[in-house]
């Protein structure tokens, strides 16, 4: 069975299943398919309560038809899904971090790039199986890795004719230090404002307040900016890095 296709059948059953109440793991069992394999059918489908077997059947087909990979055709067993850990609470946390992500001020895809990457054990993909796992083309899969690799985010490497995406040693890092210079362009802002619109007046003592705010903000930051950096130099020289 695995390598092979979901077919109408199969789905048919999958929505007798859950009609029937059984999780994701019981259903897989059924169907001898990995549980990773029926959640993704169904999430990509409605969802538990509005899976429909004839659409999703048809959905299929359609993207065969269109000779682009599915993921049911590689039947990955995804590590996300392992470990005992339940496919619901997995797929809300998914969720949970994109929308963590896009609040940051990332695009949606570079979002669900970053969280399908983070979602792994291994901490990487390659450029196919994030095409595979979002359901986008490759050229949207290198338009949003390129840029999040802009911003220090993610970091590539050739696997054999593959390219690899990795995640940043210093993502967080990266992250502060955005938030950091955003903090410096108000504190800036702020304290130049009040210069020109005079110290005495409404305007000028709301952007004295409002300098003065994020200049102390700044000062504290930079003292856990200096923290972080020897803690993550503590960290490359008990790996063995230079």
């Amino acid at each position: 069975m695995p390598g092979k296709r979901l077919d109408e059948e199969e789905r048919q059953l999958i929505a007798q299943f859950l009609w029937d109440g059984l999780g994701y793991s019981e259903i897989g069992r059924r169907l001898q398919r990995p549980a990773s394999t029926i959640q993704r059918e169904v999430v990509r489908n409605g969802g538990h309560n509005a899976y429909r077997p004839g659409a999703a059947h048809r959905a299929a087909s359609e993207r065969a038809s269109r000779r682009i990979p599915s993921v049911d055709d590689l039947d990955i067993d995804d590590e996300a899904y392992s470990f005992d850990r339940s496919p619901l609470k997995v797929q809300e946390f998914h969720l949970r971090l994109e929308r963590v992500f896009r609040q940051t001020g990332l695009t949606r895809t570079a979002s669900r790039i970053l969280a399908e990457i983070f979602m792994t054990d291994r901490g990487s993909l390659t450029a196919t199986e994030l095409v595979l796992r979002l359901s986008v083309s490759p050229g949207t899969v290198s338009r949003s890795a390129a840029y999040l690799q802009d911003i220090d985010l993610l970091h590539s490497e050739r696997d054999g004719k593959r390219v690899r995406y990795f995640l940043g040693d210093d993502l967080w890092y990266r992250a502060w230090l955005s938030s950091a210079q955003r903090n410096s362009t108000w504190a800036d802002t702020g304290l130049d404002g009040a210069e020109i619109f005079g110290l005495d007046t409404p305007v000028g003592a709301r952007l004295k307040d409002m300098g003065q705010f994020f200049a102390f903000v700044v000062v504290d930051m930079e003292a856990t900016r200096q923290k972080w950096l020897d803690f993550f130099e503590k960290k490359k020289r008990a790996r063995g890095e230079s």
